[in-house]
């Protein structure tokens, strides 16, 4: 049986669905896709790497019982949060309700809950009870001196394909393959830089972004340090360039 196959039987779902929609994966080696069922819409998705794929399950599931405005993992036939396959291993979850806003088109209110919801989520992020390596540092390894940082459980990037809204409410953040444990400060900048691409104005994106998420929580000195170098890390992660002079954001 084809490995997309295994993944829907695993999770119940049919596996010749009425349409697959194929998504941006963040990283290579994790493939994403939404599957139209008579059960719904689900997000499903494949990583060669298992720990990672149960990491963000039970990052999700955590959220989710801390009504947390995100889908929670759906179940496989034998119960587990992730259906283990050969190779790697595969995670369900519900599509919620809401659309994707365009690169550069929300508005200051819309960029200041996401950073409100990202600092929420790094702040229940706190009792993970797991840590995995960031899956980004096979390629790009993080600077020493961010490994200072307050880190914690990430998102990976409230980028705007993982947002949506209803009108100007966030009405889930979607799970992105690539929760990690990392500097909170690089999920906050790697969000910006998301949002920044497009924008007529990056920088007044990036100090909205950055404006919400100190409503919840504040950085800490050396993060305010280094706010313009993680910045300038996430953009070059993402690969884009001209975001506007970085220094002014805060």
């Amino acid at each position: 049986m084809p490995l997309g196959a295994q993944a829907l039987a695993a999770f119940d779902l049919p596996v010749a669905p009425a349409r697959v929609d194929e998504l941006t994966p963040p990283l290579a080696g994790v493939i994403m896709r939404r599957i139209h069922a008579p059960a719904g819409r689900f997000l499903l998705m494949w990583s060669e790497a298992a720990l990672a794929v149960a990491f963000e399950a039970t990052l999700f599931e955590l959220l989710a019982e801390a009504r947390f405005p995100s889908p929670r993992p759906r179940r496989a036939t034998d119960g587990s949060m992730i259906a283990r396959l050969a190779p790697g291993a595969a995670a369900c979850y519900p599509w919620p309700p809401g659309e994707a806003l365009a690169p550069g088109a929300a508005s200051p209110p819309q960029l200041m809950e996401i950073g409100r919801l990202l600092a929420r989520l790094h702040q229940l992020g706190e009792v993970h009870p797991a840590k995995v390596s960031d899956p980004w540092t096979c390629a790009t390894p993080v600077p020493p001196e961010f490994a200072a940082l307050p880190s914690g459980a990430v998102h990976g990037g409230m980028v705007p394909e993982r947002a949506l809204f209803v009108g100007n409410r966030c009405s889930a953040v979607l799970p992105t393959g690539a929760a990690c444990s990392a500097p909170l400060l690089l999920d906050v900048a790697q969000t910006a830089v998301g949002w920044m691409v497009g924008a007529p104005r990056p920088v007044a994106v990036a100090r909205a972004i950055v404006s919400g998420y100190q409503a919840l929580r504040r950085f800490l000195p050396e993060e305010t340090a280094a706010i313009r170098p993680v910045l300038a890390y996430a953009a070059a992660r993402a690969g884009v360039a001209g975001l506007g002079d970085l220094s002014a954001v805060l």
